[in-house]
């Protein structure tokens, strides 16, 4: 029996918009794990990048766009470096097929709210 995540996965513009959320949401949480490994705040992490806390929040939040550039700021801020990989799509889904309990089932929600926000808001 299929869940709904699979469901979901089976039309690829669902795919698509889970594979970029997914994306955003570890660049967020990779960010934010440095911070508390270090116990840096955000208005410390703001202060040392000459921005405010609440650019902090929205980028972390997912509210402004983190580009790869602010990404890579922040990491080297926080005494780190982004090494990138991607893996071809139909290999995951391979490796996710031959072991279940490694999907990212956690993350449909989000995706799905994230879909609804990126048409609602889209400039035309």
């Amino acid at each position: 029996m299929k869940t709904e995540h699979d469901v979901l996965m089976e039309n690829p513009e669902y795919r698509r918009l889970y594979a970029i959320e997914g994306l955003v949401t570890e660049a967020a949480e990779l960010v934010s794990r440095l911070m508390e490994e270090q116990k840096i705040s955000k208005a410390e992490l703001a202060r040392r990048l000459g921005k405010s806390r609440a650019w902090i929040t929205q980028v972390l939040s997912g509210e402004a766009n983190m580009t790869v550039r602010t990404f890579a700021e922040l990491v080297y801020t926080l005494g780190a470096e982004v090494k990138l990989d991607a893996t071809p799509y139909e290999k995951r889904l391979k490796s996710e097929a031959e072991n279940p309990s490694a999907t990212r089932e956690d993350k449909p929600d989000k995706a799905r709210r994230q879909q609804k926000a990126h048409t609602g808001n889209r400039r035309r």
